[in-house]
């Protein structure tokens, strides 16, 4: 079905036509966001004559791109047509050919870009590409909103590191757990059936010894729409082997685990380990003597990960948040109250003052039954 735009009259309506435009292809994209990784989840749009012709959006690595599924859909309508895409189209071949090929060869006229891909095989050579060809391209459109979008891909690429999201609940108060070292539950079933969502979106997710073995958890994905193609990595991080092998975390038929260790570790638990089935890698060890956490971001981020979700306890949070390298934090608060006694969201070292203290923006806020949801960015992440 073709969707009637606006004809742009002037400057002004001509860019309001591109942002409604690339806000469309960045819906589009977001259908591939839990299965392309660790490609990008991109979107095209074609319009022609104040019409869209065909969308497209990258599914899986391997298969084609945005562009080539729309142009593909679009036939000779692509012929003279604009193409919305949210990334800078590809120009070299992996396992597909280069996108800017299928954009010449379909002879577009225009080319909207929201963001340059900062992969270093691209980087600015599909733009010249284009324009070589005599095509007209307009980069950074919304660029803001694609740019979250695309955030775990986008920083990946440009450290090498995983993306980190850092998700807890807490009480009203501020508490992970009671006194007593009891979590279960603090927040509601909505909220535990939107951690799968975060999970789903996540090619890894992490947990430190001390939340195995409290909690035995599976880390799977679970009871959520279009699952993807395959369960995240578990990666459990222990530089001391405190973690035995009975449980579901080291159940391989559940999901591939990686045990992120350090050299301390007794032989006879790295054999344990490996004969049920999981991966070991022996990471470097912090000043403060715990492994350490930008390698095992780097280590995730070599290895395909663009998004891990970290799920551990207050001590890797508290870890991870003083070493910058949160990216995204999500809250959710239950509707209890825990006291003084409870255990606090992160451990260790405080600010000495609150000219000291992490700072954060608060991006979005959902009301998950009697749960709220609190969504932040950080604003001093490496």
């Amino acid at each position: 079905m073709l969707l009637e735009t606006p004809r742009p009259a002037n400057r002004a309506v001509a860019e309001a036509e591109d942002h409604l435009l690339m806000r469309r292809a960045l819906v589009v994209a977001e259908r591939g966001r839990r299965t392309a990784a660790p490609n990008p989840w991109v979107g095209c749009v074609l319009v022609r004559d104040g019409q869209v012709v065909a969308e497209g959006f990258h599914r899986r690595a391997g298969e084609p791109h945005a562009e080539a599924r729309a142009l593909a859909a679009a036939g000779e309508r692509a012929r003279g047509s604009t193409a919305y895409v949210t990334l800078e189209p590809c120009a070299h071949f992996g396992r597909t050919p280069p996108c800017v090929d299928g954009l010449i060869a379909a002879a577009v006229r225009r080319v909207v870009i929201g963001v340059l891909d900062p992969d270093p095989r691209v980087a600015g050579r599909g733009v010249a590409r284009l324009r070589a060809a005599g095509i007209e391209v307009s980069q950074d459109v919304l660029a803001s909103e694609v740019v979250d979008s695309l955030a775990p891909y986008l920083h990946q690429r440009r450290t090498g590191r995983a993306f980190c999201v850092l998700k807890s609940a807490m009480s009203l108060d501020g508490r992970t757990a009671a006194a007593d070292g009891t979590s279960k539950w603090i927040t509601s079933s909505a909220a535990r059936a939107d951690v799968h969502g975060l999970r789903a979106e996540s090619q890894a997710v992490v947990v430190g010894s001390g939340t195995a073995l409290a909690d035995q958890p599976s880390l799977t994905v679970r009871n959520v729409d279009n699952l993807p193609d395959r369960q995240p990595l578990r990666v459990l991080l222990d530089g001391r082997g405190s973690v035995p092998t009975g449980g579901p975390l080291f159940d391989r038929r559940l999901a591939p685990t990686l045990v992120m260790t350090s050299s301390r570790v007794l032989r006879s638990r790295l054999r344990e380990w490996e004969a049920a089935g999981a991966e070991v890698v022996e990471a470097p060890l912090s000043p403060d003597g715990r492994l350490d956490l930008e390698f095992v971001l780097c280590e995730l981020g070599r290895r395909g990960v663009l998004q891990a979700l970290v799920e551990g306890g207050a001590t890797l949070a508290g870890a991870l948040v003083r070493a910058g390298l949160v990216n995204r934090l999500v809250v959710y608060v239950g509707p209890k109250t825990l006291g003084e006694d409870g255990r606090p969201l992160l451990a260790g070292p405080s600010p000495r003052s609150l000219n000291d203290a992490g700072l954060w923006r608060l991006n979005a806020v959902t009301q998950l039954e009697s749960d709220v949801r609190l969504d932040y960015t950080a604003e001093t992440a490496a």
